[in-house]
């Protein structure tokens, strides 16, 4: 019996200190948790306003105004122009593919309506001038043919990036 006076408390004793360590163990594992989740929230915040960012260069860099007299070559024909746009459209696009994993699929959406209103553009302005006519008057007729429903692609494209980006962030 005296044994048991000793080695009980004892055994409570060890008990209650197991129990306390593992619960310790169990907030501070909670804790590290937390915190990787906060940073990680702080990464996806800044990678997500530099979708957005990039978006909306893309969207200005695919204007029609803005890509043709970027990208206008006076040795070129109609024909190697509307080539060569179509190319630079598709290096733009998936050069920020990887940008649709930020913004919400309808915004994606957006984005690869103008790209595609922009390509149909070209290709159907092209179609009207003879290939072998100097690539600035394609780039003219492009822009004066950019019309009011391109316009609206971009400026709602645009739009709808602000939106969610206001919607997540405030502003």
């Amino acid at each position: 019996m005296d044994t048991w006076t000793i080695l009980l408390p004892s055994i409570a004793t060890m008990v209650f200190a197991l129990v306390l360590i593992y619960l310790f163990i169990t907030q501070e594992n909670r804790r590290r948790q937390q915190e990787i989740r906060v940073k990680e929230s702080t990464e996806l915040l800044r990678l997500r306003m530099q979708a957005y960012e990039r978006l909306i260069l893309l969207l200005e860099r695919l204007n029609p105004e803005s890509l043709v007299l970027r990208e206008q070559r006076h040795t070129m024909t109609s024909v190697q122009f509307q080539s060569h746009l179509l190319k630079m459209i598709r290096q733009e696009f998936d050069h920020n593919l990887a940008m649709q994993l930020y913004v919400s699929p309808a915004t994606w959406n957006k984005v690869k309506a103008a790209r595609e209103g922009l390509i149909r553009l070209i290709n159907t302005t092209a179609n009207n001038i003879k290939p072998e006519a100097p690539a600035l008057e394609l780039g003219r007729f492009l822009i004066e043919n950019m019309g009011r429903d391109l316009n609206l692609y971009f400026n709602d494209a645009i739009a709808t990036i602000k939106k969610e980006m206001n919607d997540f962030y405030g502003g």
